[in-house]
């Protein structure tokens, strides 16, 4: 499979629809509409698994517009700083949406957001340890919630949302692939 030709079907503040001329390896063609940020720099995100000393991870309860409903995920945003590692936009991040700071971030992995719809890669970030050091600085058109929740209850967690509120799948997803690391 190889993309072939490109154009832009519509362009608007943060996103771009774009059309793909995808040919694939036995000759055949075909258009692909695919979803491309136009305010990031880098992969596109970041996200952040934050554990605090007391062995509770930090999940975030987020409006999230799309959907038109309540979502739990982890901490996560943009790299959309001109110039910003994704460290430090996961350090921003972090502090910005939950009023934690994180001492250390290890890098775990990164990986696409929606493979079928847009190119944006989040990179995933452990942060261990992290401290709570005042009120997040959430921007007016958020609606996020800190939710902290002890290690070893997060499967519970997740198994047990209210009607209203979905799970953000890479939530179970990273959380498997850090057990499998040995890291939680």
């Amino acid at each position: 499979m190889r993309v072939t030709g490109k154009r832009t079907l519509y362009e608007g503040r943060y996103l771009r629809i774009v059309e793909k001329d995808i040919t694939s390896s036995g000759g055949e063609s075909r258009p692909w509409e695919a979803v491309e940020r136009t305010n990031v720099h880098g992969s596109g995100a970041v996200v952040i698994v934050a554990r605090t000393k007391d062995g509770e991870l930090v999940f975030e309860k987020n409006w999230r517009a799309p959907i038109e409903s309540w979502v739990v995920q982890f901490p996560a945003g943009l790299t959309d700083v001109e110039g910003e590692s994704e460290e430090e936009a996961a350090r921003r991040e972090l502090l910005e949406e939950t009023g934690y700071a994180a001492r250390e971030l290890i890098p775990l992995m990164l990986s696409p957001l929606s493979a079928a719809m847009t190119g944006t890669r989040a990179m995933h970030f452990y942060a261990p340890d992290v401290e709570f050091v005042g009120k997040p600085a959430v921007k007016d058109i958020e609606e996020i919630e800190v939710v902290k929740v002890p290690v070893d209850k997060a499967d519970e967690f997740m198994l047990h949302l209210p009607e209203d509120v979905e799970l953000d799948l890479r939530v179970p997803g990273i959380l498997w692939f850090m057990r499998q690391k040995g890291l939680i």
